[in-house]
């Protein structure tokens, strides 16, 4: 019953948040959003680990997002009453940007997903910040505020694999990598919508696939990365890894490529050297996971060595990973 309350809310959440894409006033937008975290308490309040203090795991998680809702709220309020729109653009730059946990207001991130589990960690991670970073308005009437959001998003492109290299859980792992990724995200929507749901489409997959291997490995900590992934799905992470480290013709390298090409276009200076960088950095943190994954003693025999359904799903991140990046190259 317990199982079948979370599924209902999730699902709720998640119609409440594809609802926001079809909203043409900011403030149905910020309806729909807090409808849809809301909806998010049954699926996130299970906890894997107790409770160390009151500002970790889920309560962080649902009282940062309030803050940031209070923000935009005030901000629409703001512009209703006294068109004071500078003000109002400001309070919801910074909320959206709380809410997307983008630095430098990322310090909610890692402190929540440590306490997720899995599932939790792909929804918040994944899911729930495409439909959040498709609906924010660029604040192109306020050039200050437009601003300020772009640099944050080549903040978090940058810092998101710095923290990563530095991490220790694997959950904080994934917590710095949606941090990065939700700064592509949010630099692909300067570009036009149509490059967020490409971009949001491959992420959530990819995250699909890497969340469910660390999932059924009950993976905790980096260093042990290798001996705790079943061997099974050791091929599998392998792509999963080539893929965000940014190797070609793997996926998440067209991805980038594809962004690179835009800002050449637009002579975007700042984005093209941002997006190198951070690939940069991030080709040097995936090549280190890659080690710590191939070195050490697997739990299984090896490659197809699962069940019917393992073997699947291992051969579908393969050629997800390895064979798509060239249709979508094609696309664009």
């Amino acid at each position: 019953m317990q199982m079948l309350s979370m599924i209902v809310f999730l699902v709720m959440s998640l119609m409440a948040s594809i609802a926001m894409l079809f909203m043409s006033s900011i403030f149905w937008v910020w309806v729909m959003t807090d409808v849809g975290t809301l909806f998010l308490i049954p699926f996130l309040s299970a906890e894997t680990r107790p409770k160390k203090s009151w500002f970790t795991g889920v309560a962080t998680y649902f009282v940062v997002q309030f803050f940031g809702s209070v923000m935009i709220l005030g901000g629409i309020i703001l512009d209703w009453a006294i068109q004071a729109t500078d003000c109002s653009s400001a309070m919801m730059c910074f909320g959206f940007a709380l809410k997307l946990g983008m630095v430098p207001l990322h310090f909610w991130v890692s402190r929540s997903f440590v306490y997720f589990h899995y599932g939790g960690i792909f929804i918040v991670g994944a899911g729930q910040k495409v439909f959040v970073v498709a609906c924010v308005p660029l604040f192109s009437d306020v050039p200050l505020c437009a601003y300020a959001y772009y640099l944050m998003a080549v903040g978090s492109m940058i810092y998101g694999p710095i923290a990563m290299f530095n991490a220790i859980a694997v959950k904080s792992f994934l917590a710095y990598s949606s941090v990065t990724h939700t700064g592509f995200l949010v630099i692909g929507s300067f570009f036009g919508l149509h490059i967020v749901y490409a971009y949001s489409f491959i992420y959530c997959v990819s995250m699909a696939f890497l969340v469910f291997m660390l999932w059924s490995g009950d993976c905790k900590f980096m260093k042990n990365l290798g001996s705790e992934l079943p061997g099974y799905y050791k091929t599998g992470f392998v792509c999963i890894a080539m893929s965000f480290s940014g190797f070609p013709p793997f996926l998440d390298f067209c991805t980038k490529f594809v962004i690179i090409q835009l800002s050449m276009e637009q002579n975007s200076t700042i984005t093209i050297t941002a997006v190198l960088t951070s690939s940069l950095i991030n080709l040097i943190v995936w090549v280190w996971v890659l080690f710590i994954a191939t070195s050490s003693e697997v739990k299984e025999p090896g490659f197809l060595s699962g069940t019917t359904g393992q073997n699947v799903l291992n051969m579908s991140c393969i050629i997800w990973n390895l064979f798509m990046g060239a249709g979508f190259s094609m696309l664009y």
